[in-house]
């Protein structure tokens, strides 16, 4: 698929017109108009309804939208990259993580180590559990860290090796605003009164099948619900529009004035461990010191 294609999609989608994106691109109207035409052809959809004065998406645009950003902000990434680092390669260590929740054991360990070894050049993504356990298993990452909640982070048949570096409960988060915030548990039967929230940047079975099967009490699964970012979803919790999952540990719980965090009455299913996913014949040693340094900071948090 053409890049460059992609990338006028997206600035039509911006500027909701062709002449206003050829103008600023110093291209004619005929030929932004021709190449998302020749796009339309290449997937076989109707990407635009073109009105007179305005155009808009159809509903398979509103679709592609998303994915059309995932692909160039991708090739964007993957070629800066490429373009920053000009050094051996043990002298690189590329990591990823899943929600902004890990950061708190992630940035010490890498900060500690940065510190230990000022030649190391880092590359840091993030992603959905499924996209980072594939790029550790093809070597695009040298470790991952990944949550076992419900079900374990790795199948026993993968390659890879799920090490553990941190544990503890997931809680709900409840506005203040709600009289259940003022429980010191929260009962299962409480969980049917909002929708229910949890966080992943890309769009994941993985995430919503772990919630699930820690939540057998909940009945109506399209009452969870993915949301992209962490500031979203703690916007809607606490303004009493929504519950949401909340890794304990890893949030700061204790002098929110907006959101109690509270634990579910069946704690027993609950708990959660956070891994670093590695390939089991990794051992390059900035790799050990790393998962090291995870397992001493997260041990402190404890």
């Amino acid at each position: 698929m053409d890049l460059d294609r992609l990338q006028t999609f997206l600035k039509v989608v911006q500027y909701g017109s062709f002449q206003q994106v050829a103008a600023r691109e110093y291209r004619s109207q005929r030929t932004v108009s021709k190449q998302m035409t020749q796009l339309e052809n290449e997937l076989k959809v109707t990407l635009f309804d073109r009105g007179q004065n305005r155009i808009q998406l159809t509903p398979q645009g509103r679709l592609f939208w998303a994915s059309a950003q995932d692909i160039v902000n991708n090739y964007t990434t993957a070629l800066t990259e490429l373009r920053q680092f000009n050094v051996p390669t043990d002298q690189i260590l590329r990591v990823g993580y899943f929600s902004a929740f890990e950061q708190r054991l992630l940035l010490p360990a890498l900060y500690d180590l940065k510190q230990q070894h000022s030649e190391l050049q880092l590359v840091v993504r993030q992603g959905s559990n499924e996209h980072l356990a594939q790029q550790v298993a093809d070597g695009s990452l040298d470790l991952a860290l990944s949550i076992n909640y419900g079900r374990p982070a790795v199948t026993p048949e993968s390659q890879l090796t799920a090490v553990p570096i941190y544990h503890n409960q997931m809680v709900i988060g409840v506005s203040r605003l709600n009289p259940l915030s003022r429980l010191s548990q929260l009962p299962p039967s409480a969980l049917a009164t909002l929708p229910i929230l949890y966080y992943s940047p890309e769009s994941s079975t993985f995430l919503l099948e772990s919630f699930l099967a820690s939540a057998p009490f909940i009945q109506d699964y399209e009452q969870i619900r993915r949301v992209s970012s962490a500031e979203q979803m703690h916007l809607l919790v606490a303004l009493n529009q929504a519950l949401a999952f909340y890794p304990a540990g890893l949030v700061p719980t204790k002098h929110d004035e907006q959101v109690a965090y509270l634990p579910i009455t069946d704690a027993a299913q609950q708990g959660y461990d956070i891994v670093a996913l590695l390939k089991s014949n990794r051992s390059r040693p900035l790799i050990a010191k790393l998962v090291q340094r995870l397992k001493a900071n997260a041990k402190s948090d404890e």
